[in-house]
């Protein structure tokens, strides 16, 4: 064996300094590390306190809207009113436990409530009306420019008497 055969190793300071700097390189990835998992236990809590104030909201709109619907006179209060925890929402955004709730304050505290009015036809996207007038109708009775005829025919066919007997 010849000495050009073996490898050279290297000295005893030379492998301290490389387990140094190794060791250094691991606390580094280490620290990183925990920072990394301390910043996505934050951002989990962030967004599940996001998710939780968004499902509220939700179903803060859901109640205001079915309290409208069932006639409320302030549905904003009744929301205000109503104790909203036991509410969940579904996989689908429906909230569930919302319509027994609304009808207990219904049934509970009904002066927050009316009887709902009928939606007017621009409401609910009719715009049926009385019938349109015919060709032949006679004009309105304009009492500035009637005659005494005109007056007590008029009179007749309103069922009144004319001339009046004083």
């Amino acid at each position: 064996m010849t000495r050009s055969s073996v490898p050279e190793t290297p000295d005893m300071d030379t492998m301290r300094r490389e387990l140094a700097a190794l060791r250094a390189e691991r606390d580094e990835a280490m620290q990183a590390r925990t920072t990394l998992e301390a910043d996505l236990a934050r951002a989990t809590e962030q967004a599940t306190t996001a998710r939780t104030r968004a499902s509220r909201a939700v179903i803060r709109a859901e109640a205001r809207a079915m309290a409208a619907r069932m006639g409320a006179v302030e549905p904003a209060d009744v929301v205000r009113l109503v104790d909203l925890s036991a509410v969940t929402l579904a996989d689908d955004g429906t909230p569930q436990g919302l319509d027994a709730i609304m009808q207990a304050v219904r049934d509970n505290r009904a002066y927050l409530f009316t009887t709902p009015q009928p939606a007017s036809g621009a409401a609910i996207g009719t715009t049926a009306s009385g019938p349109a007038p015919r060709a032949g109708d006679p004009a309105p009775f304009d009492a500035r420019t009637a005659g005494t005829r005109d007056v007590k025919a008029a009179a007749n066919a309103a069922g009144l008497r004319w001339p009046v007997a004083t």
